[in-house]
């Protein structure tokens, strides 16, 4: 039986000519092999981002989080988080752990993000922490850019985990200080290397005053240092990851940033509109639903495990919700490698599953 196809929220289908660049074989990262597929590397995600800096390290999404956590936020410092799902409060307790004061406004997007401006108004915090795309269920923080505004209004500065949104979903970093994304989301290169954007304020506070006290692997001023004066990491990379993202990085350059976007945004929009009319109802309402990764509240009494396994015996993998969903929705990522006719398979076999069990 041929392998399932994956459309999960990450890792994703990751393009072929992709792979083929990750068997590449390894170079010393204190060579000028490794300088030059660093600092083209860097280049090429500055571009898709406008970032002033882009940093890559070894990890995850979660890694790139840490890492804003740790090597930015002082401890003590006051951070309003705006959390509207499992990867909002994870961003928190990142921040807690950081030994920042915390506050979560909480609610669906819309109520959230009203709630953060009226918070903003009081002048009272130093950061505004926020998840663009909320992969657990589905949702744009369509408000990004007003709060955004609002924080930086408020002298707060603006740290974003936009870890399955870039660079699909975009960011301004005239308001936005810092962010996190990864290696195996919407990029669609293999798992293993965390990413960290950085605006020119964020970048000048790392060369003048270094991180924050965090442990190495986390001290972004360090890889800041690296990268500027040597094109290296201080530490040993994913060397054949970074080969990967970069041919990844490359391809969305060469299909440009426009049509990466419209082809995400068609494939989400076909699966919404196939399972809304089979009656299988996305979590969020049209203005905040995600173009990365789509979840759906399944009919009563319909198990999303048995769903999911109904669809990989189609031939793809998709993904149950988190916690308290992870019974009643069922994720679909279209990042990557997939097709439009990949997405009405996967919404006729999800319809299939769904109409079957009831």
């Amino acid at each position: 039986m041929a392998r399932p196809k994956l459309m999960t929220p990450g890792p994703v289908e990751v393009p072929e000519r992709v792979l083929r660049a990750q068997a590449r074989p390894l170079v010393s990262h204190r060579s000028p092999e490794f300088r030059r597929l660093l600092a083209g590397l860097l280049e090429g995600l500055r571009e898709l981002s406008g970032a002033e800096e882009a940093l890559v390290l070894a990890g995850t999404g979660t890694t790139a989080v840490d890492a804003l956590a740790w090597g930015l936020v002082e401890p003590g410092s006051r951070v309003l988080v705006v959390s509207v799902g499992e990867f909002g409060e994870r961003l928190a307790e990142s921040l807690a752990r950081r030994g920042a004061s915390v506050t979560v406004v909480r609610g669906g997007p819309a109520e959230a993000a009203a709630r953060a401006l009226e918070a903003l108004e009081s002048g009272r915090f130093d950061y505004l922490a926020v998840v663009q795309n909320e992969t657990s269920n589905g949702t744009l923080l369509a408000e990004l850019e007003e709060l955004a505004r609002a924080a930086a209004s408020a002298g707060a500065r603006v740290v974003v985990d936009a870890v399955s949104a870039f660079p699909v979903e975009p960011l301004d970093f005239r308001y936005v200080y810092a962010a996190a994304a990864c290696s195996h989301k919407a990029l669609a290169a293999p798992p293993g290397a965390a990413v960290v954007l950085l605006s020119g304020e964020a970048a000048r506070r790392l060369e003048e005053r270094g991180s924050p006290p965090a442990p190495p692997a986390l001290d972004l001023a360090r890889y800041l240092r690296f990268a500027r004066e040597r094109r290296e990491t201080p530490y040993t990379p994913p060397i054949t990851v970074l080969y990967a993202l970069a041919e990844a990085v490359s391809a969305v350059l060469e299909q440009g940033l426009g049509a990466f976007r419209e082809a995400h945004a068609r494939r989400a929009g076909l699966l919404y509109g196939l399972l809304e009319a089979r009656g299988v109802r996305p979590l969020p309402d049209p203005r905040h639903r995600s173009r990365t990764v789509a979840a759906f509240r399944l009919p009563p009494g319909v198990d999303a495990r048995a769903v999911v396994e109904h669809v990989r015996r189609r031939g793809y993998v998709i993904a149950t919700g988190m916690g308290r969903e992870a019974r009643s929705v069922v994720r679909v990522g279209v990042m990557g490698a997939v097709t439009e006719d990949d997405v009405r398979a996967v919404a006729e076999a999800v319809a299939e599953a769904a109409g079957a069990a009831r």
